[in-house]
């Protein structure tokens, strides 16, 4: 369990890295952090600072982040930050999944919603429909544990605990049709309405 929750919070901060540095262009580890804080990502996705520098270092060794040192950098010791192709393709890759996965990953999940309009209107609803068949077919997964444990040969309480996992399944997809259907209806602006849509590269003459 610790070591899938630990895999989870890395994909959630590995996306949340380079959702940032993405949305401003050019980042360095600092203003990278400053502005995960602000957010609130440590309390929701369990970011913390040695966690971001660690993904940064990480992202750049594996080429999705290209190192460099922007006017400025010299003089505090620092390193900046852009996204590569490689790192493009890994962000877009991150934040499907995290729309798509109806686990219970949740750090992921809200660093997918938190960035999804850097995404297609068509993918962003394609992945959330693929979370929505695979939360349905939980619930009748569910559904047919419990008939087959035949719950009245186990203590009474038990079926609390079937009850939480239905209410939470059902409550899961329930989120999940709202957001479809604000992205069908148009709500959001989302990667392919305008440049300005949230988590998009700032726009340069």
């Amino acid at each position: 369990m610790a070591s899938r929750r630990t895999r989870v919070e890395m994909s959630a901060t590995r996306l949340l890295v380079l959702g940032v540095v993405r949305m401003h262009g050019q980042a360095h580890g600092y203003r990278v952090g400053r502005e995960l804080m602000a957010w609130g990502a440590d309390a929701w996705a369990n970011v913390k600072w040695g966690s971001i520098y660690h993904a940064l270092r990480k992202l750049s060794e594996e080429g999705k982040l290209r190192e460099f040192v922007a006017e400025g950098d010299d003089v505090v010791d620092r390193t900046s930050y852009e996204l590569t192709a490689d790192g493009e393709a890994e962000a877009d890759r991150l934040l499907r999944n995290a729309l798509g996965d109806p686990g219970d990953d949740r750090a992921l999940l809200f660093a997918g919603v938190t960035l999804m309009t850097a995404l297609p209107r068509a993918e962003a609803v394609e992945a959330l429909e693929r979370r929505l068949a695979a939360l349905e077919g939980k619930r009748s997964d569910l559904r047919g544990a419990a008939a087959a444990e035949g719950l009245q040969h186990k203590p009474e309480h038990v079926g609390e605990l079937y009850d939480l996992w239905r209410v939470t399944v059902d409550a899961s997809a329930d989120w999940t049709r709202r957001l479809l259907d604000a992205l069908r209806e148009g709500r959001y602006t989302m990667a392919d309405d305008g440049p300005d849509a949230f988590g998009l590269p700032p726009v340069t003459d």
